[in-house]
């Protein structure tokens, strides 16, 4: 039996949980709501991320603007994500909420703008 220790970051209590996993069973302890349960499990199956990052907007050399993923994305997907967004340029005006960047690799989630520029 392997023991996995994490702390939930899907609330700010930051719970200790402590996870046994084996062939057949996984059982999660120390959280104190049910986020915390489905955050230990999906971490050990498909870890994901909200990412938030800035894109430069375009012919503006000091105007940045803040994007976050529409959900969380699997982690192995951020590095490519980043380089992505770093050579991106984005045509302002932007509103909060306007889609950047759709379907990232066919995830079905979207990199969205976070504020108004």
């Amino acid at each position: 039996m392997e023991m996995i220790r994490k702390i939930c970051i899907c609330c700010p209590a930051g719970c200790h949980l402590e996870i046994l996993r084996d062939d057949k069973e996984v059982s999660v302890s120390g959280h104190t709501c049910k986020r915390g349960e489905e955050y230990a499990r999906q971490e050990l199956s498909d870890p994901r991320r909200i990412v938030t990052a800035v894109v430069l907007a375009k012919g503006e050399k000091r105007v940045c603007v803040p994007v976050k993923t529409s959900e969380p994305l699997p982690k192995a997907l951020i590095p490519e994500l980043l380089k992505e967004l770093s050579s991106l340029r984005v045509a302002l005006p932007v509103e909060i909420g306007d889609v950047i960047i759709k379907d990232f690799r066919s995830t079905g989630i979207n990199i969205v703008a976070s504020s108004e520029c």
